[in-house]
C-alpha cells in the first residue's frame, strides 16, 4: 500500500476507535458506513457529489424497537434515506418487500423530513408482534448480517471547504417545560431499554475533504504550501521517519492535519516528496499568470 495513504488509513481506523468505548469490540454497534469518505476538491468541479452509505449492526444481540435520528455536519447532507430492501423484491408476510437485514418486522417508518419538527432522517422500527394476552415486541432476527439495515446517500456540497466531517446518530436529550425527557435515541430488547457504552456503541463515519496542494487549507494554493510540503518532505527524509500530526501541522499552518497530510501528495502518487513541492510551486505561478493550471499537465 502506498506511503500517504496507509498512514492516513491508519489515522482514520485510530480516530474511529476513539469514539467507541474501550470494550467496545464485544458490543453490539450501530455503525454508519460510506463507499468513499476521501474527498478531493476536483471532483466537485462539475457539482455536487452523492456517496451511498448505510448504517449497520455490527455484533448484533438483539433488537425489539428501536428510534434513531441520523444527523450531520454541515454542509454535509443525508438524503433519500430508506429501509434496505431485499435486492430481489422478496415479500414477507404482509405482502410487502422484505427487509433486507431482517427476517421480518411489524412497523417501520422512515420520516425524510418532520413537519412537526423539522427534524430528518428519522427511523423507528419495531420487530415481530405477539398476538399473545400480553402482547410484546420480539427481537429482529438477522437475516443477512452483511447487509444494512438502512441505505441512503451523504451529499456533499460543491462549495465545501477542507476539514473532517462526520455523520453519526444522534443522541440529543431534551427536558421538555413538563419536565419529560424526550431522547433522539432509543433501543431496546425484549427485556429492557439498553444503556448506551454499557450494552451497545454508536459509530460515525468522518469524511475528510482536501484541496490538492493546500496544505494550509486556507482556500488557495501559494507559495506558503509549496514551502511547507518541501520542509515536510526534507524533514522527514532527514530523520528517516514520518511526522507526527504536531508536526506537521505546525510546519502546514493549520489544524486540519488529515486534510493537509492529503494536500501535499500533489502528484497523488502516495509519496510526499519534492516533486510534490515543485508541482506546488508551478500551480502557484501558472495561477499568477492569469492561466488555469492543470493538475494532470503538471505531473
Amino acid at each position: 500500500m502506498k506511503r500517504i495513504a496507509a498512514l492516513f488509513c491508519s489515522a482514520a481506523m485510530t480516530a474511529a476507535a476513539l469514539t467507541l468505548p474501550a470494550d467496545a469490540a464485544d458490543l453490539m454497534t450501530v455503525r454508519l458506513g460510506a463507499e468513499q469518505t476521501v474527498i478531493n476538491t476536483d471532483d466537485l468541479a462539475s457539482g455536487d457529489k452523492m456517496i451511498k452509505g448505510g448504517l449497520y449492526f455490527d455484533n448484533y444481540t438483539g433488537i425489539s424497537k428501536l428510534r434513531m435520528i441520523l444527523r450531520s455536519d454541515a454542509p454535509i447532507q443525508i438524503e433519500n434515506g430508506g429501509f434496505t430492501l431485499d435486492p430481489n423484491g422478496a415479500l414477507d408476510s404482509d405482502g410487502n418487500v422484505r427487509h433486507a437485514l431482517f427476517e421480518e418486522h411489524s412497523e417501520a417508518m422512515y420520516t425524510a423530513k418532520s413537519t412537526v419538527d423539522d427534524d430528518t432522517n428519522i427511523i423507528v422500527w419495531y420487530g415481530g408482534h405477539t398476538d399473545g394476552v400480553d402482547p410484546y415486541y420480539q427481537n429482529g432476527v438477522i437475516r443477512n448480517a452483511g447487509s444494512s439495515f438502512l441505505s441512503f446517500d451523504y451529499r456533499i456540497p460543491q462549495d465545501i471547504k477542507a476539514g473532517e466531517y462526520k455523520c453519526y446518530v444522534s443522541e440529543k436529550v431534551v427536558t421538555t417545560e413538563s419536565g419529560m425527557l424526550v431522547k433522539d435515541l432509543t433501543l431496546s430488547d425484549e427485556t429492557h431499554q439498553l444503556e448506551l457504552n454499557k450494552e451497545f456503541a454508536l459509530q460515525p463515519v468522518t469524511f475528510t475533504v482536501y484541496t490538492r496542494g493546500d496544505l494550509n487549507c486556507d482556500g488557495n494554493i501559494s507559495t506558503e504550501d509549496a514551502q511547507a510540503a518541501l520542509v515536510c518532505y526534507v524533514q522527514q527524509d532527514l530523520a528517516k521517519k514520518t511526522l507526527t500530526d504536531k508536526e506537521f501541522s505546525e510546519i502546514a499552518k493549520t489544524k486540519l492535519v488529515n486534510s493537509a497530510r492529503l494536500a501535499a501528495d500533489a502528484s497523488g502518487d502516495g509519496i510526499l516528496d519534492v516533486k510534490d513541492a515543485q508541482g506546488i510551486l508551478q500551480y502557484y505561478v501558472n495561477s499568477l499568470a492569469g492561466n488555469k493550471p492543470d493538475w494532470n499537465t503538471i505531473f
